[in-house]
């Protein structure tokens, strides 16, 4: 058992470095919204503050929309 998550963590690790070199702008937009999730989704859930919880919600996705967009912009053309 002990293997299998050494093995599993090796994979998740190399996984994450391919996907860095390949789609940097996609790990950023990823990055940025998981910390806009912990910094306010889950103080807004805890309150339960419906205004924190929809501003929560658009600060994630906008870096995600945002990188995406960007992202089509850096990429070479003869990858369509």
């Amino acid at each position: 058992m002990k293997t299998f998550f050494r093995d599993l963590s090796i994979r998740a690790y190399v996984w994450l470095q391919i996907f860095a070199m390949q789609e940097p702008v996609r790990l950023r937009a990823a990055l940025t919204s998981a910390v806009l999730a912990l910094g306010v989704l889950v103080p807004a859930l805890a309150s339960q503050e419906t205004a924190h919880t929809v501003g929560g919600v658009l600060a994630v996705v906008l870096p995600i929309v945002v990188g995406e967009s960007a992202r089509r912009r850096v990429t070479p053309a003869d990858e369509e």
